[in-house]
């Protein structure tokens, strides 16, 4: 099952790269200043992601549907990494930095699922850009100290 989710992954991030290649997404917001990448506030973490449809598929409800789904599994992803690496530079001298980053997606991982979507964007090919966040009391000191509470 993580096999094929893996490959599931691969293949949305290959799709939503080779999509918005043609299509210019970003900045369809005019007139508002708007923090769409990284620390908003020290509670605050927010990251932009891509995805592209399900091939296919004809609906355009469908469509946006799995647009965003996959830009939302993108968004998850790239907030995991940042905080694993984020948590990694802070441990220096940890014996095993793979079981290290292990151990750091796991605990934050329940945050980032329950995280939300603030903006979200489509292009004419249904091609999803969105803007995702997560929200906790003290989440940059938790990322970058390591004083995650459970």
């Amino acid at each position: 099952m993580k096999k094929f989710f893996l490959i599931a992954l691969i293949a949305v991030v290959a799709i939503s790269f080779t999509a918005c290649g043609s299509q210019k997404m970003g900045g369809q917001v005019k007139g508002e200043s708007f923090i769409s990448e990284g620390w908003v506030t020290p509670d605050i973490f927010r990251v932009t992601a891509t995805g592209a449809p399900k091939p296919g598929l004809k609906n355009k409800v469908q469509r946006r549907g799995t647009a965003k789904e996959a830009a939302q599994i993108m968004a998850e992803k790239r907030i995991i990494e940042k905080f694993v690496g984020a948590r990694l530079e802070g441990a220096a001298g940890a014996a095993d930095y793979a079981s290290t980053g292990v151990a750091v997606a796991k605990e934050f991982g329940g945050l980032v699922k329950g995280g939300t979507i603030v903006k979200e964007t489509y292009d004419d090919d249904d091609n999803c850009e969105i803007i995702y966040q997560v929200e906790k009391k003290g989440l940059k000191k938790e990322v970058e100290g390591g004083a995650y509470e459970r």
